[in-house]
């Protein structure tokens, strides 16, 4: 079953990258090029210029037909996939009552014995990817911070939200930060068994969330969960850049198999994200082809202009702590 899914799931990346649209334009550039080209003298045989434009618009047709016939076999490797793929949706509930009945520091470990960041190009452009969503002019929150590897990079939001699982045995404390930028953060805990995980929060006053290798570790169910309630802490216009279990690839679905990360696509993602009320900027999927496990993230946006004056719900929340 294991090597099944992913060859069909390889075997279907193949297809998609079947452009007929453009097969289609090229064939028929070099058609048109032929029949003008002949047109350029008068002379012809037997009415065979006519016969040639005849067949050049055969031709289109028939390419037309093959593009139809494509789109349904694309429609029914999908079906294949989805039979395929129901096992590890409920292995996927396996792993995730693992993780959630590990400890703090067992969590940790799991993160640094894999590290999802590992490759120093790919790091880099996920990190300028977030700093240009920051913004001194209001809030960012990140989840889960783990060993701070991006943390370090947020200090510009205004207040910056940290949310722990467990803040007391959080490495991303007070130690983490000078004095100055420890006057600007507030710790806070979450809970996946709340209803409304992060009611914590400031509503609708957090420009920015973060979730770097979090994701990866909950079903799709839990996933959307947190992502309704991140939809109400948001600002209008404010972003999410959150990482996630990509088995849009074959060496994604090898994390489930390891009972390591959960199974979630980019698909499905998207569509969670779009049937909660975000737009989605973009979705990135790096390293899939090379030796490293490679990695995804997602980039959506709650619909609207982000304003620049920060309220005073979240600076009230800052001096509470």
């Amino acid at each position: 079953m294991t090597e099944k899914l992913r060859d069909i799931v390889r075997y279907r990346a193949m297809v998609d990258s079947i452009d007929m649209d453009a097969i289609r334009r090229d064939i028929n550039e070099k058609l048109s090029k032929v029949c003008n080209d002949l047109a350029i003298n008068n002379f012809d045989a037997e009415n065979l210029k006519d016969q040639l434009l005849h067949s050049h618009l055969k031709v289109l047709n028939n390419l037309e037909d093959m593009a139809l016939d494509l789109n349904t076999f694309k429609e029914e490797i999908n079906k294949e996939v989805k039979h395929l793929e129901a096992p590890y949706y409920e292995k996927s509930k396996e792993i995730y009552k693992n993780y959630t009945l590990m400890s703090p520091m067992d969590k940790l470990s799991r993160l640094k014995n894999k590290d999802l960041l590992f490759h120093e190009d790919t790091t880099e452009l996920l990190i300028n990817t977030i700093t240009i969503k920051i913004s001194n002019q209001y809030a960012c929150c990140q989840l889960a911070p783990g060993y701070g590897d991006v943390t370090k990079h947020l200090v510009h939001g205004t207040p910056l939200y940290i949310v722990e699982e467990d803040k007391e045995g959080s490495v991303v404390n007070t130690d983490f930060f000078n004095q100055i930028m420890t006057n600007r953060i507030a710790w806070y805990e979450m809970n996946d068994a709340d209803e409304e995980i992060l009611a914590v929060l400031p509503q609708e006053q957090i420009g920015c969330f973060v979730v770097i290798d979090y994701f990866n570790f909950k079903s799709e169910d839990v996933i959307e969960k947190y992502l309704k309630s991140i939809y109400n802490c948001l600002r209008p216009g404010g972003t999410v850049i959150f990482t996630f279990n990509n088995c849009d690839y074959p060496n994604a679905i090898d994390k489930v198999d390891e009972m390591y990360y959960c199974y979630t696509t980019g698909t499905q993602m998207k569509k969670i994200c779009s049937s909660i009320g975000f737009e989605i900027l973009r979705l990135t999927a790096i390293g899939y082809d090379e030796l490293d496990n490679g990695i995804s993230w997602l980039e959506i946006k709650k619909p609207g202009k982000l304003g620049s004056i920060r309220a005073a719900q979240g600076l009230a929340s800052i001096e509470k702590l």
